[in-house]
């Protein structure tokens, strides 16, 4: 009994473990709102100091300058890049199409050569045939003319050479020989050989077609064919001056207007 007596109840025992969890919820709530405060502070916004809180110095100014001045340089260097690289491709679309042009102009002379070669033979057996002693008779004579009564024109293509020089594309050539030739052959050639088409429409347009028309039924030739429709043609109002007559001796004339 007397072992009971001293011993103390459990009941009257200190609660140690409610303190300790105390302490526990405290420290926590510390921690957390030490963590809260430095995630406040980093969110924070960094303000940066106004012109004036700090001098620069020369070497600054000169730093900046200096970036500045190279990247202007640089951009101006890029742009000339590539505006010499445009006009170089310029240049090689203007060479294509002038190669061509005066390829096209080649075949189109060496076929006007042959044609040229064939009109001139023609013509020299006309003129003998009316120069000859003995009179002609109007079939001769028309079977003769017929072939040579053509006009001839000019088909060149001088549109790319005319396209450059207006749009100043001339100065992509870097030989001055070849713009020397270009412009001789585009400038004075071609300029004087339509010339000469011109007088000869006139010439053409004013006498010869008067001519045919006055003199020659349109029923006895073909001119698409070059040939005689008719087995007796004839030349109407026939003359000294129009059928190639006798006169001063063995000499034969051509007509008045040809």
């Amino acid at each position: 009994m007397a072992n009971n007596t001293d011993e103390e109840p459990h009941g009257n025992e200190p609660d140690t473990r409610s303190e300790n969890l105390s302490n526990e919820i405290v420290s926590s709530t510390n921690t957390d709102t030490i963590s809260l405060n430095q995630e406040v502070e980093n969110m924070e916004v960094h303000h940066h100091p106004h012109p004036g809180h700090g001098k620069k110095t020369w070497r600054e100014y000169f730093w900046e300058f200096l970036m500045l001045f190279l990247a202007v340089f640089c951009g101006f260097l890029a742009e000339y890049k590539l505006e010499h690289i445009l006009e170089h491709q310029r240049e090689k679309q203007f060479a294509k199409l002038l190669l061509s042009d005066l390829r096209a102009d080649s075949l189109y002379y060496i076929g006007r050569n042959k044609q040229t070669e064939m009109v001139l033979k023609n013509h020299q057996q006309f003129y003998d045939l009316m120069t000859a002693s003995q009179k002609p008779t109007d079939k001769q004579i028309l079977t003769a003319f017929i072939p040579i009564d053509h006009l001839y024109g000019f088909n060149i293509t001088p549109g790319t050479y005319s396209q450059m020089k207006t749009s100043g594309g001339l100065r992509y050539m870097q030989k001055t020989d070849l713009i020397n030739v270009l412009q001789q052959y585009y400038e004075i050639l071609i300029p004087r050989a339509n010339q000469i088409i011109d007088n000869n429409v006139h010439y053409y347009a004013n006498i010869v077609t008067p001519y045919t028309l006055k003199h020659f039924r349109v029923q006895d030739y073909s001119g698409d064919s070059d040939s005689l429709k008719v087995a007796n043609p004839i030349i109407m109002d026939r003359s000294p001056q129009t059928g190639a007559f006798k006169h001063h001796g063995n000499i034969w004339y051509t007509p008045k207007n040809l």
